[in-house]
């Protein structure tokens, strides 16, 4: 087990990330270039203390200018990743939390943080870069799991 100088060996950042998907396919955000210009699931970290729902729709829109009207009340996808060399830390790890979403509407307001949107079909998922916790779409995506009301 690693232990790292920065946290208690316990710790993670929790992100809380967004799932719109619609005839199977996911809509994904594209970073703007300054940050990667990779795709993105919507969302992001939490600050410390908030609220899981009022975090989520505070992320979406500062990076999208967009509003979230619909959320799942459990996560469809949990899991962790690691991150290295970022935020001035070696190393930390991310506790992931992806919800099923829904937007007010799709108007993108292009923002410091967001440049694009687009959905994308599961075989699509392959050929597209991801930026860090988002990678992990294309092998635990199944859109299966996002049929029926919620």
């Amino acid at each position: 087990m690693e232990h790292s100088k920065n946290f208690p060996d316990s710790f993670y950042r929790v992100t809380v990330k967004g799932l719109c998907v619609r005839d199977g396919k996911v809509l994904l955000i594209r970073e703007a270039e300054k940050i990667s210009g990779k795709w993105e699931m919507p969302g992001g970290g939490l600050d410390f203390g908030e609220d899981i729902q009022e975090g989520f729709k505070r992320e979406v829109k500062e990076e999208t200018g967009m509003e979230v009207v619909k959320m799942s009340k459990s996560p469809v996808y949990v899991y962790t990743y690691k991150y290295e060399n970022r935020r001035n830390i070696e190393w930390y790890y991310s506790c992931v939390l992806v919800y099923r979403i829904e937007f007010k509407d799709l108007n993108l307001k292009p923002t410091d943080e967001a440049c694009a949107m687009e959905f994308f079909s599961k075989d699509q998922l392959k050929n597209l870069q991801f930026d860090g916790q988002s990678s992990k779409l294309p092998e635990i995506f199944n859109p299966e799991d996002f049929e029926g009301e919620f």
